[in-house]
């Protein structure tokens, strides 16, 4: 009996290793199998480097003007407005093209007195000499200067108007005209104009960093030193983000990367750490 068995279990054995080398057996070929292995790793890493090309972008300095200068130019052309007026236009409204549109188009008269851009220029008094409205001095005509409105101001007096309004901080962007009656925008045209190299320089960081610091769609990188700033796709899924100084973060806290965790929980935890009279452990 037990030699029966043995040529029963000799054939079986024999019966599946046909089966292998014909490729009749139930689970498929080696070929097959190498082939879909492939084709889902493939498939995997092309789905993964399309997800992080369109989740977000790394932006430098450089990536940053050459955004904002896009913007202003954009404006510019779509409204046949001055590039400085653009500018104004997309400070007022945190760089948000379709919201300029949007809200130009449904009222410009309002958006312009909003703003402080006159629909049209007031020339200086044609005169031999004119008085500047802060040191009331007079002056020949060439000296003095105005924004939109019209309203003489002397060198001077310009230069230490502007000059203040920077130092005190990024509200020199939304600066008007010195006349407490005026409401005239002064854009980046006559900063360029009237001001001297190092307030030049600081009114432009200003304006850089406000296109990412009230830009809906950019963060500065949190890491310390860490001039870049991201560009992320609202609603496209995980806020993960590694910039190219190879810090990780979640975009929506600025916190390190966390995921799985939300950051609710994040931020209770971090609360619950600072606490002295919590126990650190």
């Amino acid at each position: 009996m037990g030699s029966e068995e043995d040529m029963h279990d000799a054939n079986d054995v024999q019966s599946v290793e046909d089966d292998f080398y014909t490729g009749e057996t139930g689970m498929g070929s080696e070929d097959d199998d190498y082939n879909f292995g492939d084709n889902y790793s493939d498939d995997s890493e092309d789905v993964t480097s399309h997800r992080q090309q369109q989740n977000y972008t790394i932006l430098s300095e450089a990536d940053i003007r050459q955004h904002q200068d896009e913007n202003i130019n954009r404006v510019s052309t779509v409204l046949s407005i001055p590039r400085y007026a653009a500018c104004i236009l997309l400070r007022h409204y945190n760089w948000s093209i379709s919201r300029v549109h949007d809200e130009w188009f449904a009222d410009e008269e309002h958006v312009r007195k909003a703003v402080g851009l006159l629909e049209r220029t007031v020339e200086m008094l044609n005169a031999r000499e004119l008085t500047c409205g802060i040191c009331f001095e007079n002056y020949p005509c060439g000296r003095m200067s105005s924004a939109s409105c019209g309203h003489p101001f002397c060198g001077a007096c310009w230069r230490g108007y502007i000059s203040t309004s920077i130092s005190d901080g990024p509200g020199c962007l939304m600066l008007r005209c010195p006349d407490p009656s005026c409401g005239a925008a002064v854009g980046q045209n006559m900063i360029d104009v009237l001001t001297t190299g190092e307030d030049k320089e600081k009114y432009s960081r200003y304006l850089l960093r406000s296109y990412v610091e009230d830009n809906r769609k950019i963060k500065w990188c949190p890491a310390p030193g860490c001039e870049f700033a991201v560009e992320f796709v609202i609603g496209s899924g995980s806020y993960d983000v590694c910039c190219s100084c190879s810090y990780s973060f979640c975009w929506n806290c600025a916190e390190e990367a966390h995921r799985p965790v939300d950051c609710a929980t994040v931020a209770k935890w971090i609360l619950k750490n600072s606490a002295e009279s919590e126990n650190m452990n």
